[in-house]
């Protein structure tokens, strides 16, 4: 009970922060954008899926990570 009480605690923090950091790369992006800085779109649009590419790989390599920490410290 208590392990799955962590577990969630840590996935939900995990994803929240990660998502918020590809956010704040988006509004980079508007930021450049608003600056003068032309983006075409399709150069966007890779920058974009890239982002949210890195962000979601990120989030399941550190689950994975602290699933594996997990098992090791319950095998001890």
């Amino acid at each position: 009970m208590e392990k799955d009480i962590i577990e969630n605690f840590f996935s939900f923090q995990l994803r929240r922060k990660v998502t918020s950091l590809y956010k704040n790369f988006f509004f980079i992006l508007e930021d450049l954008n608003s600056e003068g800085v032309k983006i075409p779109e399709e150069s966007y649009k890779r920058i974009r899926k890239r982002i949210l590419d890195q962000g979601n790989d990120c989030i399941r390599e550190l689950e994975e990570y602290f699933d594996k920490y997990l098992e090791f410290h319950k095998n001890k």
